[in-house]
């Protein structure tokens, strides 16, 4: 099974061969503009690094109830970073708790993941932490 991914086949061989070859690295950026399908990439390729059921070497299922909750943003080990509803920019004490989290083990995939949706967005003093957080 592929990762059904139209116009990104190259990226997600790439971060296939990646969990296959266990060389996953810490952080990947996906970029470009709206529309494009960078979300559904990220989603995809964090099913492969947690699904329980691969039909082979980084594939994911999209089957197993890793692979689902997943789909659907729900899984305990997948962290969602946006611009919360009252605000208009993503805050240092949102990155912050971002980086409390991920230092913690998995609770139920192999790895926790985490989703950096809208960056552009975060003010500067969240940019900074983040990239601390990187480096």
């Amino acid at each position: 099974m592929e990762w059904n991914i139209l116009g990104h086949e190259w990226a997600a061989e790439l971060l296939a061969r990646h969990i296959a070859r266990e060389e996953a690295r810490h952080a990947y950026l996906f970029c470009g503009p709206p529309g494009v399908g960078r979300r559904t990439l990220a989603l995809r390729f964090a099913q492969a690094l947690n699904c329980t059921n691969p039909p082979q070497p980084g594939q994911p299922c999209r089957a197993c109830r890793d692979c689902t909750q997943t789909g659907l943003m729900q899984h305990p080990d997948l962290s969602i970073l946006q611009v919360e509803e009252d605000s208009t920019m993503l805050k240092i004490e949102q990155v912050r708790e971002l980086q409390r989290i991920l230092s913690l083990m998995p609770y139920q995939g192999r790895r926790r993941v985490a989703l950096l949706l809208r960056f552009e967005e975060a003010n500067a003093n969240a940019q900074n932490a983040l990239l601390k957080t990187l480096e």
